[in-house]
């Protein structure tokens, strides 16, 4: 192969995508090899653990459900997660590395070239064990993880790439397959500045075809007496309806879902007003995101220019008329919201080489490469501290949610012994103020070692905390108060893995067809 191609990958829950910018400098979607512009994030693993991924792998769930893989997604940075599969375990880096080979392939067999840097998307909310997940199965994939960009920061990009004029305040609804992000930024130029953005890592379409499972599985068992969701294949093939049916009405109503098992069926009419009353908890809970991320953001509705769409979920009705009473006025129609991410991403991919590496390292950009994207801090970032009365330990904040990235804050902490020899920092992030919250989480730890004899609160410990610009998370610690050499320790991040195990897993991929 000549030359290579530096991508730009939407990472979905339920469909993937990947686009480059092609020789008029412009971004392209890469069709896959079976000719479709995006992928399902399915993983089937045939007799003897060759896996497949995409559209066949889809049409293998009903008959082998136990040995098809979906929604991985939703399970990024879960150090618990696993798949077992013929006696082999596999985690989710690993499994969505399975879906990243499959794009990179089908991208060098559209192009002709080597496809081996990626800007990888992820929703704005994950916290930093999913970017880490990311960033990973994109390594073990066999790609050079240039950037991590946030999901609605692409579908800007995509939209202001040449539709923006002038100064616009932006609001991108992302719903997608399996999580949903809302975003608030404004757009000056070429300049995206990112003012608020919040979400739920665990709300999307998945969440809408689980509620009709439930409703098909209800009628079947109300008329026969059978639970479809008892039998692996049935209850498949329930998800599978479900899927459909939520995609049809979207665009006709009524319908007839035909549910069989055995000998006997059922037909189930629906219409659009039925899956409306269904959803419209999950509606509200967007809604209600949507005004936190306005206010946040520290704007009116009346200041939102534009509304933009992304992710297959936000086609539903419900959720275009919920936005058309709540914000005044219609989404922009003149974006594909399951494209948007990826030609986003790509756009991203180019300005990031040109930053990087100078102008000619990458095609040029219709317009320039000159893009500037200023992003907050999902989260907030702190350390595990004792409280000024000592009675608990709390989540001592160092950068707050929405602060601009890339950022550097410092905070200096006193050891709470006496003689105390060695210190381990605690990295969280979250909102909550009490360490033991489960909206808290551990990301990392640095340690200092051989501290030297001094009274309780006498040795001054400066903690250093950078927020990079695609949202990796770096720990600086040093002992201050001895007068001596300052120390310095890098973070060791929870769930990171080591060069060996990651060269392992890079080498059994590079091996695997897709």
């Amino acid at each position: 192969m000549s030359e290579e191609v530096i991508v730009g990958i939407d990472l979905g829950t339920t469909f993937s995508a990947i686009a480059y910018v092609n020789e008029h400098g412009r971004p392209e979607v890469i069709p896959n090899r079976e000719g479709e512009r995006t992928t399902p994030s399915v993983i089937f693993f045939e007799e003897g653990g060759n896996p497949i991924v995409g559209a066949e792998a889809r049409n293998q769930a009903i008959v082998e459900p136990r040995r098809t893989v979906r929604f991985v997604k939703r399970e990024m940075g879960n150090p618990s997660y696993r798949v077992n599969v013929d006696g082999k375990d596999y985690f989710p880096e690993d499994l969505s590395a399975m879906i990243l080979k499959k794009l990179k392939n089908d991208a060098e067999a559209f192009l002709g070239k080597e496809v081996s840097k990626a800007v990888i998307s992820v929703p704005a909310y994950f916290k930093d064990a999913q970017r880490e997940a990311t960033r990973q199965a994109g390594s073990i994939a066999g790609l050079d993880v240039i950037r991590i960009v946030n999901e609605p920061t692409a579908a800007a990009l995509a939209y202001g790439f040449d539709k923006v004029e002038g100064n616009q305040t932006i609001l991108v609804y992302d719903f997608g397959g399996g999580t949903f992000d809302v975003t608030v930024m404004r757009v000056q130029g070429k300049e995206f500045t990112i003012l608020a953005t919040d979400g739920d890592a665990m709300l999307g379409g998945k969440d809408i075809d689980a509620l009709l499972v439930e409703h098909f599985a209800e009628e079947f068992q109300r008329e026969h007496g059978i639970d479809l969701r008892l039998d692996p294949h049935t209850h498949q093939d329930l998800w599978d309806k479900a899927e459909i049916a939520k995609k049809n009405l979207s665009f006709r109503s009524p319908l007839m879902e035909a549910l069989s098992s055995g000998a006997k069926a059922l037909r189930i009419d629906l219409d659009r007003e039925q899956l409306e009353e269904m959803i419209a908890d999950l509606i509200s809970q967007t809604e209600e995101c949507m005004n936190r991320v306005v206010e946040a953001a520290g704007v009116g509705w009346a200041e939102i220019d534009t509304v933009l769409l992304a992710g297959g979920s936000s086609r539903i009705p419900a959720v275009k008329e919920m936005i058309r009473r709540v914000t005044g006025k219609d989404a922009a129609r003149d974006m594909n919201p399951d494209e948007c991410v990826a030609l986003g991403a790509a756009i991203q991919a180019v300005v990031t080489t040109v930053e990087t590496e100078g102008a000619g390292s990458a095609p040029p950009l219709e317009g320039g490469a000159d893009i500037v994207v200023q992003d907050v801090a999902s989260h907030s970032l702190g350390v595990k501290a004792l409280s000024s009365d000592r009675s608990k330990y709390v989540n001592s904040i160092i950068i707050p949610r929405f602060t601009p990235i890339p950022c550097e804050r410092t905070r200096t902490y006193a050891t709470g012994e006496d003689n105390q020899s060695r210190v381990e920092i605690e990295i969280l992030q979250g909102e909550d103020e009490d360490a033991r919250s489960p909206d808290v989480h551990l990301i990392g730890k640095a340690g200092l070692r051989n501290l030297p004899p001094h009274k309780a609160g006498d040795l001054a410990i400066e903690v250093t905390l950078r927020y990079t610009a695609d949202g990796v998370i770096e720990v600086v610690a040093k002992e201050l108060g001895s007068g001596q050499t300052a120390r310095e320790v890098v973070m060791q991040k929870a769930g990171a893995l080591s060069p060996d195990i990651l060269r392992e897993k890079q080498e059994l991929l590079a091996h695997t067809d897709f």
